[in-house]
């Protein structure tokens, strides 16, 4: 039987995304060297930065620790890795590129002797409001799915969704080349065996699957795992802004989960979540406006109307740099042109997906697929700057001489 390293390579998984998915897997670092990320204490008191002050330690993931921090302070459950900043699209969007498509192994015998293989996602966030649901977001999202072994190959599959987890028998698994494939859902990060509308214990998921798989680096956890894997505080500052556990805080990070150590507990929560059909799609027209996206929909007909419409954008031209989402409220009109600021390079290809939430509490729409292919030269960044600048200069000029000036 091949080893533990040998296994986790030769099963691990495919990650297929929802096609407005914005945060993807990155390497954990990435949160530690956010510009604005703090390590701190819950009273503030800060214990080191991911750009320090003077005196300060720096902050990055050698630092972090099960019991001590890299400066000797001890570490407390309550301690949190802040982003003081909040501009999550922005950072994740350019830290991406140099921390993006990682995923993290670990192996684990359980109480039997059977060996467990898992593999650990981090998220820069967690973000429902791509599902057009707005709540249920915080800093950081850690995920996982995990296989248990029988003989040379996986008997049994586990992917946890939320609170929960669902089961399969590895003869009902997807698979890809012998790899399991994962439907990440979208916003949440959930996992789930197929592509769906899923209802789960708080809100719902879509995960279609659409978004074509990045390669995906897999980093080997050896034995119990660094130290901060181990570390048992928050990823992020956020904490619950609904009663009843319908959120959650930002988490703590794999070793701090049962799961980790015991791999089989995560069996005996796994249920079978519900699946529902997604609101159809919409129908919308999507053109360049010069340098700028127009979007024309009508969704007069629609029962009950869309409360929002979610647009994500992304250009194969465009490497290392991820998709971005924009919402749009539609509260008070269900039809009409929409002339945004979203910008598109007349000399780069775009991929469009569009979707809709409507009703209370907001339900996702399925998402519709819109290619836009270059039209001309790309401008200079300055120059195209210049020529937006002198555009409206002249419209001014314009609309002065027709008013007949002062």
């Amino acid at each position: 039987m091949p080893g533990p390293e040998d296994l986790l390579r030769a099963f691990q998984p495919v990650l297929l995304y929802d096609s407005q998915e914005t945060y993807f897997a990155d390497a954990a670092d990435e949160w530690t060297a956010t510009e604005t990320n703090v390590l701190r204490r819950a009273t503030g008191q800060v214990l080191a930065r991911a750009v320090p002050h003077a005196g300060e330690p720096a902050l990055d993931l050698d630092f972090l620790g099960l019991f001590r921090y890299g400066d000797g302070s001890p570490v407390l459950d309550d301690d949190e890795i802040a982003n003081t900043g909040h501009d999550y699209v922005e950072q994740a969007s350019r830290l991406h590129g140099r921390f993006g498509n990682v995923v993290y192994g670990h192996s684990r015998p359980d109480v039997n002797g059977r060996l467990w293989l898992q593999y650990w996602r981090w998220h820069f966030y967690n973000d429902f409001a791509l599902a057009g649901i707005h709540a249920g977001l915080h800093e950081g999202d850690w995920e996982m799915v995990q296989l248990r072994m029988h003989s040379d190959e996986p008997d049994v599959a586990v992917y946890a969704q939320h609170v929960n987890a669902e089961k399969r028998a590895w003869t009902d698994v997807e698979r890809e080349d012998g790899h399991p494939v994962v439907y990440v859902a979208r916003g949440s990060h959930a996992s789930y065996f197929e592509a769906g509308f899923h209802t789960t214990e708080a809100w719902y998921d879509i995960a279609d699957g659409k978004r074509k798989t990045p390669e995906l680096t897999l980093e080997v956890l050896d034995g119990d795992g660094p130290g901060w894997a181990r570390w048992r505080g928050r990823w992020g500052d956020t904490q619950p802004r609904l009663p009843g556990g319908l959120q959650q805080p930002s988490p703590t990070g794999p070793g701090a989960k049962a799961q980790w150590s015991k791999p089989d507990t995560l069996l005996d929560k796994a249920i079978t979540p519900q699946q529902r059909t997604p609101a159809e799609a919409p129908e919308v027209t999507i053109t360049r406006n010069g340098d700028w996206m127009r979007i024309t929909f009508d969704f007069e007909t629609h029962d009950p109307p869309p409360r929002s419409l979610i647009v994500t954008v992304n250009s194969r031209d465009e490497t290392g740099v991820p998709p971005r989402t924009y919402t749009f409220s539609l509260e008070d009109t269900g039809s009409g042109t929409l002339n945004t600021r979203i910008p598109t390079d007349p000399a780069k290809h775009y991929d469009v997906y569009t979707s809709t939430s409507a009703g209370d509490p907001p339900v996702p729409s399925e998402s519709t697929l819109t290619l836009l292919d270059p039209v001309g030269e790309a401008k200079h960044p300055v120059l195209q700057s210049v020529a937006q600048g002198l555009g409206k200069v002249f419209a001014w000029i314009r609309g002065h001489l027709r008013r007949g000036g002062p």
